[in-house]
C-alpha cells in the first residue's frame, strides 16, 4: 500500500481480462462485508515478461488486498493455493484450466487448494494425499 489517491492497479503484462478484475475484485470485497482499503494499491504480477491471462487470478488478489489491509491474517494464506474468479456479488465462479493449476500446485509444494466449487469435480480427478482440495462458494467462506 502507498499514499497517494485510493485505487487498485495490476502491473506485469496482465491481459484485459485480469485488467478488468480491478471492478470485480472491488465490489466482490465491498458486497462481501469487507472494507476496501483507501489507498493506492499496487499489485505486481512476476515475472513481468510473461503474459497473464484469463479470470483465475481474482480470487488471489482478494486475497491479496484483504491480507495487506489487515482483515485477513497473511498466515491464513501461508502454503494454500487459492484461484477462481470472483463476481460483483462475492460469489466464486468455475474457473478453465482447473486441472493444471492443481497439478501445478502439487508440484510447487502447496498443502491445500482452495478452488471454485463448480470446479471440485475436475479438481478432484488429480487431487491425492498431496493436496487437501477445498471447494468454496464465496468469499466469505474463506
Amino acid at each position: 500500500m502507498n499514499k497517494g489517491l485510493p485505487c487498485l492497479n495490476i502491473v506485469g503484462m496482465a491481459n484485459k481480462t485480469v485488467c478488468e478484475s480491478r471492478e470485480r475484485i472491488r465490489a466482490a470485497i465491498t458486497n462481501s462485508g469487507f472494507s476496501f482499503p483507501r489507498d493506492k494499491l499496487i499489485i505486481n504480477l512476476a515475472p513481468a515478461e510473461i503474459e497473464k491471462t484469463g479470470t483465475s487470478l481474482d480470487l488471489p488478489i482478494a486475497l491479496a488486498v484483504l491480507s495487506l489491509s489487515m482483515q485477513i491474517l497473511q498466515q491464513d494464506l501461508h502454503n494454500r493455493l487459492f484461484a477462481g474468479e470472483l463476481s460483483l456479488t462475492g460469489e466464486i465462479r468455475p474457473i478453465k484450466g482447473i486441472i493444471n493449476i492443481i497439478e501445478a500446485a502439487k508440484q510447487h509444494g502447496f498443502a491445500e487448494a482452495y478452488i471454485p466449487a463448480g470446479n471440485a469435480t475436475q479438481a478432484a480427478l488429480v487431487a491425492d494425499d498431496q493436496i487437501q482440495i477445498f471447494p468454496v462458494q464465496n468469499l466469505r467462506e474463506l
